[in-house]
């Protein structure tokens, strides 16, 4: 094995590089026995360079690892340890990001929708109102992901923080509405005009004010992050506003459903059952992102 390892290179025109020096990293030979052995394969599909969705990556890692079984099994009755894949272009390990990324972007976008049914059930004790609160913000969250994917934004570390956090930010003008409304006395319709009355002009305030104030983040600022957070903080009060004074009032309007205080033993009973519902549909969502 000395004498292999001694002999030239084929690679090298001058002539003197050795075996050995070739492949340092290749093999593992400390002058007694081989340690390891280094094979490199690479595939048409992927570049050093690109950038490729989870899916793609995910079937050349497929491949790739179906061919270290099947070296194992014809290595491992002459080697002592096994066969172990790695990727020098970390293609598999974003490819794992990219799972990671897809799945707590659902799953915290789910758990931050419940936690705001149930915030306001307990808040409002009226149930269509924390259904309809609740529908409001996860349209919100829809409309936001989707001009995300319209702008081009690829689901990274920033995207996945952003979409975790979408229905905090959603969730103030509509729950201002629904805490307003559910004080407010009368039959839906003076309901809603006793709380646009109280809320609207104060509201509009606060969300061109919050409009504006993303603008010098989207404009002037040069890290990535502050400024796809500028605009992700844009798109938020943008939708959050307009769904809350154009979707959830309309649908209360639309529903004319008399407000009833629940009790709290009724309420108890109410929030248990729904919250076992809930939790039913989360652990269903949950299996299927896990098994993506």
């Amino acid at each position: 094995m000395e004498g292999f390892l001694n002999e030239k290179s084929c690679f090298d025109e001058t002539g003197g590089q050795s075996i050995a020096a070739r492949y340092a990293s290749e093999l593992g030979w400390d002058g007694a026995t081989m340690k390891y052995a280094a094979i490199s394969a690479r595939t048409e599909v992927l570049t050093p360079f690109g950038v490729y969705p989870e899916s793609v990556t995910r079937k050349e890692y497929d491949q790739f690892a179906a061919i270290a079984d099947s070296l194992g099994e014809v290595v491992s009755q002459s080697c002592q340890g096994p066969v172990i894949m790695t990727d020098l272009d970390r293609k598999f390990v974003f490819m794992n990001n990219q799972a990671i990324y897809a799945k707590t972007a659902v799953q915290n976008s789910i758990f931050g929708v419940v936690i705001a049914f149930f915030v306001l059930l307990i808040k409002t004790r009226v149930f269509h109102i924390a259904l309809f609160a609740s529908t409001t913000i996860a349209c919100v969250l829809t409309s936001c992901v989707g001009v995300m994917v319209m702008l081009g934004w690829e689901l990274g570390t920033i995207e996945s923080i952003l979409v975790g956090i979408l229905s905090g930010f959603s969730i103030d003008y509509i729950v201002h509405l629904a805490h307003e409304y559910e004080c407010s006395e009368g039959d839906p319709n003076e309901r809603i005009a006793e709380t646009f009355g109280a809320l609207g002009t104060s509201l509009f305030n606060g969300a061109l004010t919050s409009m504006v104030a993303s603008l010098p983040l989207i404009i002037f600022c040069q890290l990535q992050f502050f400024v796809k957070f500028g605009v992700f903080f844009l798109l938020t009060i943008t939708f959050a506003w307009l769904f809350a004074n154009f979707a959830f009032i309309v649908l209360l309007a639309h529903a004319n459903i008399p407000v009833m205080r629940s009790g709290w033993k009724k309420l108890g009973v109410l929030t248990f059952c729904t919250f076992v519902g809930f939790a039913y549909g989360v652990g269903q969502i949950y299996a299927w992102t896990r098994d993506q």
